[in-house]
């Protein structure tokens, strides 16, 4: 099910939860730079968490081919690359202080990512309305020159 511009509901759900997940990452990396404080056996899992990143990013490069930029160049070192620095972010937000307890810290953290979300809805349709109706005013200045060839 799309809207007149072609913006699917799936593709703006994906686009907020990329916001959300992106929005969350600087909270975890505060959460990994604070585990050596609190819980240095915590670390134990950043090397697994880097290794997991890389291969899901991998994952990720692979099952976009054929929707993100068919011809991208270095698409699984890129993938892997950005899976091996996100995926710590995002494990590592539990350690972030106040998490635990359901203080303001860890309210201001979701309600920043869930902002980060919700501005990457807006932006994903805006930029879809932007490409439709310009790919429609390219067709439409086209027919208007075949007709104008036509008709001399």
């Amino acid at each position: 099910m799309s809207n007149p511009y072609g913006v699917t509901i799936p593709g703006l759900v994906l686009a907020g939860g990329t916001g959300f997940y992106l929005g969350i990452q600087p909270f975890g990396y505060i959460g990994l730079l604070v585990t050596p404080f609190t819980d240095p056996a915590g670390l134990l899992a950043l090397p697994g968490a880097v290794v997991f990143g890389a291969l899901l990013g991998c994952v990720i490069a692979y099952l976009s081919r054929n929707r993100i930029k068919p011809k991208l160049a270095h698409r699984y070192r890129r993938g892997a690359i950005l899976g091996a620095i996100t995926l710590p972010g995002y494990l590592f937000i539990g350690h972030f202080p106040g998490a635990g307890e359901g203080g303001t810290a860890s309210q201001w953290a979701f309600g920043i990512a869930f902002c980060s979300g919700i501005a990457a809805i807006i932006v994903h349709y805006q930029r879809r309305k932007r490409l439709f109706l310009a790919r429609q005013a390219r067709r439409l200045a086209g027919q208007q020159a075949n007709q104008q060839t036509a008709t001399r």
